[in-house]
């Protein structure tokens, strides 16, 4: 990631503040003062992901976090593993034509907003590093990252947080899975519960991962009879933020890619404070460098080939490893309409440096 700044305008065309952090702060303060006192460590854990909220870098990526094509993912993407920063809050819209109701027996609900609140050991609050957290460092030494989901309930119209999530090790690597390889317990079922709901691609692989806990006594209410089940629905809970997670630190890790900077409104902010609301946050984007190659010039952040497509298509995100340095290409509409097409959602524009 370059380290250049770049300010944008958040009335920019495509580009908007989604503020998740900020509600879902207001209402885990609700679920904190509402939550049992006997449930001490619960409580503790809550208010350390309210903690780790406000103080984590917070960035915007598209709808589903798709930044690549998943069923193009190779060890080149999982070697760039790592947070942009200690704390990092990747905030996510999650609209899909294919909404799940069942997977592997669990029940499924809408989550349209998500956060994928990532951290690495050195940041661990004290409230969960003194619950222990931090020992699954004795099975992963070399450090990586917990990825926690802070997820919007449709139904009930408020943010809440997981039982737990999944720690991502650095310097994982990916091993082909099929019907045929004897994973651990987890992850095999949570192959065979892809499969079933039609989420399985051509090439399958996994990557080391390790669910944790953060609200031990609600964990224990709910699973104390079948503790597996409790691990895999952690697991499938947070499947999600950690797929997005992989796609963000991939793109972030390119030398092509800088951030742009989206500034809180100062007069909102006055004014929300003075209602006693959560201030707004600062958000940053992904933006291309001005030089990053294959462009052209006025093509509006498109990363187009050498050659004339017959017809206009959609060519994925993909990662291109170059002698000296690994890019990465943006989606893109390509073809001979290319150029009548309105690109809406997420819009990753040519980097402006500021004057």
């Amino acid at each position: 990631m370059n380290s250049n700044q770049i300010t944008v305008d958040s009335g920019d065309e495509g580009i908007v503040a989604l503020n998740y952090c900020a509600h879902a702060i207001e209402d885990l303060k609700r679920l904190l003062a509402g939550t049992q006192p006997v449930f001490v460590q619960s409580k503790r854990a809550i208010g350390a992901v309210i903690e780790l909220l406000q103080h984590s870098v917070k960035f915007i990526l598209p709808n589903c976090g798709e930044l690549l094509d998943v069923d193009s993912f190779s060890q080149a993407h999982l070697d760039l593993l790592r947070l942009p920063y200690p704390v990092t809050a990747f905030e996510i819209p999650w609209k899909t034509d294919r909404p799940i109701d069942i997977l592997g027996g669990i029940k499924q609900v809408t989550a349209s907003r998500r956060i994928a609140l990532c951290w690495e050991p050195d940041a661990t609050p004290a409230a969960l590093r003194d619950a222990g957290l931090n020992t699954i460092l004795e099975r992963f030494p070399q450090g990586g990252a917990f990825v926690l989901p802070v997820s919007w309930i449709d139904e009930h119209s408020i943010w809440t947080i997981g039982l737990g999530g999944s720690f991502v090790p650095y310097d994982n690597t990916f091993t082909p899975m099929d019907e045929t390889t004897r994973a651990n317990g987890i992850s095999h079922r949570s192959y065979d519960a892809l499969k079933e709901a039609g989420l399985v691609g051509k090439k399958v692989q996994k990557f080391d991962s390790e669910p944790f806990i953060i609200q031990p006594e609600q964990f224990e209410s709910m699973f104390r009879h079948n503790i597996d089940e409790g691990f895999f629905s952690i697991s499938s809970d947070s499947r999600d933020e950690a797929l997005a997670l992989l796609q963000a630190c991939a793109v972030l890790n390119c030398e092509n890619v800088e951030t742009a900077e989206i500034a809180a409104s100062a007069k909102l902010n006055k004014a929300r404070l003075a209602k006693g609301k959560q201030p707004f946050f600062s958000y940053k984007v992904l933006a291309l460098s001005p030089d990053r190659p294959g462009a052209r010039h006025g093509d509006a952040g498109l990363a187009n080939g050498t050659h004339a497509s017959p017809r206009m298509h959609l060519r994925r995100g993909h990662i291109r490893r170059l002698e000296h340095k690994t890019i990465w290409v943006r989606a893109a509409v390509v073809g001979a309409a290319s150029s009548g097409v309105a690109k809406k959602d997420y819009v990753v524009r040519p980097a402006r440096p500021t004057n």
